[in-house]
């Protein structure tokens, strides 16, 4: 049997590339990231119970930009519905779609509304996420810090429901 991709090393997300490359169905991929804070003020006095996103990736589709967040566990235990909706509940505030990676699941997460299943060790989407309804000016400023962390500059829209840069 082959051995296990890491997924984590020394507090930080790697190999990242192995996962966002398989998401195709969000469009051309812009910028990605590991991580990157999901409101512009990391401090540990916020209310957000995550501080950094383990992977954001910015894409570009016909519909716009997609920001996608993605949480990594890369542990042999099966991750449950109750971590799942605290990590779609904070993610969800910054980004348009997002993803658990892990290697075992729950059932109970396969009904969970909005929430994309990736498959770590298979590196495939076992349950497509749904859309989601994040804060526009918190997805404008995670897209800006991370198009920033990329080097890159891009014309992003004031809500991530509009759809050109033109009233």
């Amino acid at each position: 049997m082959a051995e296990r991709v890491p997924f984590y090393s020394a507090a930080r997300t790697v190999n990242e590339d192995l996962i966002v490359r398989r998401l195709e169905r969000h469009g051309e991929l812009v910028c990605r990231r590991t991580e990157v804070p999901l409101e512009p003020a990391y401090t540990t006095a916020s209310k957000v119970n995550l501080y950094l996103a383990d992977i954001l990736a910015l894409f570009r589709g016909p519909d716009g930009y997609d920001l996608v967040g993605i949480e990594v566990k890369d542990w042999d235990a099966r991750v449950g519905a109750t971590v799942a909706r605290g990590y779609l509940r904070d993610y969800g505030r910054a980004c348009s779609h997002f993803y658990l990676a892990a290697n075992r699941f729950s059932e109970d997460l396969f009904h969970v509304k909005g929430l994309g299943l990736f498959h770590l060790d298979r590196r495939e989407v076992v349950k497509a996420p749904g859309a989601l309804r994040p804060e526009p000016a918190l997805w404008r400023s995670a897209v800006v810090r991370l198009a920033e962390a990329c080097g890159i500059v891009v014309d992003v829209p004031e809500d991530p429901l509009q759809r050109t840069l033109r009233g």
